[in-house]
């Protein structure tokens, strides 16, 4: 299964992302609502069917501007979730016509498609996302019941197939088995379809489902700030903690690979593959992975650039190091870490790696990584630097310190995230120097 980045917001990789959907009826308690839950959030859904004036263009275009104002940097997912599949009535025309002025306001970030409203129609509004740079999840939900494996199987591939680039399954069980045969469905996906899943056994029996994607495949969960979207969902709150717990036992089911020297500190420029490479090295090794930038996120309960633009860099450098320094003080558990690309500009910083750790330095040449980063906006270093060029001088100022901090160093550009991976082991097993 490969990821999506979505406002600096990997989909499919790590821990699930928690989607919190907003569903109050007025515009004004819609964005109070959507404020509120912002911090508690990796995403936010707006639910545009309990609007209570959906089908007024200028009003819905209104609410959008608020929102997107509301939420900051978080990922704002529009949905009209149907009668059909759980939500509330609407044509066909009006459906796709509401769907492509959310896309074409500028401020949605991802689209719900539900795939069975009209292949044709489906088609056409999926296509107008992805002109417009949105990302589509393509729908499917059973409020009645969990149908067979088979047919579980064909609507995520019917999804995959129409262009959608995150797969969406909502079913309701009748008993146990009903869970795990949705589990299982989604464990089989997840190895087939090189897309992102979310997946759900809905109400209160198939709440196990929601908590336990990292295991089986599914990438975002959702947890409510007011008032519930669907059937069994907790609190976000709740789930931020179940999820921290449930990703550090995940890190137990991995291979027994045994690396000596303590944890693994990837560094490098932003663009250079560390979260991605932090996860591949985690499936060989079993040991769980910590991304800083995510975690100061999660705990400051606002995006980077906010972070910046409210209290400097000054401020964030500070939090980064006292992240560095609660990792490096753990004994009990080995980590590899994902570091900022402004870690190692601390000599403070630099200091505790080494001494708790090995320090990989990941390398790619300015063009790999302006076709990886180039244009995104929750990078505040990226603030005015849009050509090659511009990135080529950022790395060429930060390379001496890199290098210095680094114990190995690998490149990265034409490898995929197992050869980096399998490198990286290697390099550490003693069996060849880089560096």
């Amino acid at each position: 299964m490969n990821y999506i980045t979505v406002r600096g917001v990997a989909i499919g990789l790590g821990i699930p992302k928690i989607c919190v959907p907003v569903t109050e009826a007025s515009g004004g308690d819609i964005v109070k609502q959507a404020g509120a839950a912002a911090p508690k959030a990796d995403l936010i859904e707006w639910r545009a069917d309990a609007f209570e004036d959906v089908f007024s263009k200028a009003s819905v275009n209104h609410v959008l501007k608020e929102l997107r104002t509301a939420v900051g940097q978080r990922p704002l997912l529009f949905t009209f979730r149907t009668e059909a599949e759980g939500g509330a009535k609407i044509d066909v025309d009006d459906y796709i016509a509401l769907g492509e002025a959310a896309v074409e306001s500028g401020c949605v970030d991802l689209i719900d498609v539900e795939m069975d409203r009209g292949e044709k129609a489906v088609l056409r509004l999926i296509d107008k996302a992805h002109e417009r740079g949105v990302f589509v999840v393509g729908s499917y939900h059973d409020f009645s019941k969990t149908p067979s494996e088979e047919e579980m199987f064909s609507r995520l591939e019917t999804a995959a197939k129409g262009g959608a680039d995150i797969l969406k399954l909502a079913v309701m069980p009748e008993d146990m088995n009903d869970v795990l045969r949705l589990l299982s469905v989604t464990y089989k996906a997840s190895g087939v379809f090189e897309k992102p899943l979310i997946t759900m056994s809905m109400g209160a029996m198939g709440s196990i489902s929601r908590v336990c994607g990292e295991y089986f495949g599914s990438a975002v969960t959702f947890g409510q700030s007011g008032a519930a979207s669907a059937p069994g969902q907790f609190k976000a709150a709740s789930l931020y903690h179940a999820l921290g717990f449930l990703h550090r036992q995940a890190s137990e089911i991995g291979p027994d690979t045994k690396l000596a020297g303590g944890h693994i500190f990837l560094t490098g420029f932003m663009g250079t593959g560390k979260t991605s490479v932090a996860y591949a090295l985690s499936k060989k090794t079993g040991l769980p992975v910590i991304e800083m930038d995510e975690t100061i996120v999660r705990r400051e309960g606002r995006s980077i650039p906010e972070i910046f633009e409210k209290d400097g860099e000054k401020y964030f450098r500070r939090v980064e190091t006292d992240l560095l320094r609660e990792i490096s003080g753990d004994r009990k558990e080995t980590f590899i870490v994902s570091c900022g690309g402004g870690a190692v500009l601390s000599e403070e910083n630099v200091g505790m790696m080494k001494k708790k750790g090995r320090v990989i330095l990941l390398t790619a040449d300015p063009e790999t990584v302006f076709s990886r980063i180039g244009g995104d906006t929750g990078r505040p270093n990226l603030k005015n630097r849009n050509t090659v060029e511009d990135m080529a001088a950022l790395m060429a100022q930060r390379e001496a310190k890199y290098r210095a901090a680094a114990d190995h160093i690998i490149e990265t550009d034409h490898k995929d995230m197992d050869q980096i991976a399998s490198e990286i082991l290697q390099v550490l097993s003693g069996q060849e120097a880089l560096c």
